[in-house]
């Protein structure tokens, strides 16, 4: 079976969003083994360690995304780690979780910091985010085990949200939508 990219989500200790990148299980397996964060370059496709300026200090594979807890060498960073995080652990249930990762998706638009497959994608243009965001739907039709289903529903919303982004359409625009349908 093909070592299929999963969103990896790094938290700072504390439960609030540091990152997203992408990886693999050897990535994810190298992470733990060398405890470094180790993601898929989006630009040449390569597993490579993660320098985010600290220490990886737990990891978990959820369905559909791996997870790793991050201390952080920034004092404000620390600080707020230390403080249980602005944002509190993030609960499977914790819907907010969206909003914040629509809110780093936003980040990831104006500071397109190098590495991240985020910013890989708005400099590749809007075609491209089209084009995946098309294909992560394709794929979700096509699963057929319960994994498949949720893993490419995943794909397929942080996707979507990464052309909001680009189309400058907000993610509370479409909560509000969906709650006036009630």
């Amino acid at each position: 079976m093909e070592d299929k990219v999963k969103p990896y989500i790094i938290l700072k200790n504390g439960g609030g969003l540091l990152t997203v990148l992408q990886t693999n299980e050897k990535g994810y397996k190298k992470s733990i083994e060398n405890n470094q964060i180790w993601a898929v370059n989006p630009e040449t496709e390569r597993l490579l360690p993660e320098d985010l300026g600290g220490n990886p200090t737990g990891f978990r594979e959820r369905t559909g995304w791996y997870e790793a807890d991050y201390s952080i060498a920034a004092a404000g960073d620390a600080a707020d780690a230390a403080s249980g995080g602005e944002d509190g652990p993030v609960a499977a249930d914790d819907y907010s979780f969206l909003a914040r990762l629509f809110t780093l998706i936003s980040k990831r638009k104006q500071e397109l910091p190098e590495g991240s497959y985020t910013t890989h994608l708005f400099t590749s243009g809007e075609e491209k985010i089209r084009k995946k965001t098309g294909e992560e739907a394709v794929e979700l039709l096509l699963a057929r085990s319960r994994e498949e289903i949720i893993y490419e529903s995943a794909d397929l919303v942080y996707h979507m949200m990464v052309f909001l982004a680009e189309k400058g359409i907000g993610f509370n625009e479409i909560v509000s939508e969906l709650q006036s349908r009630e």
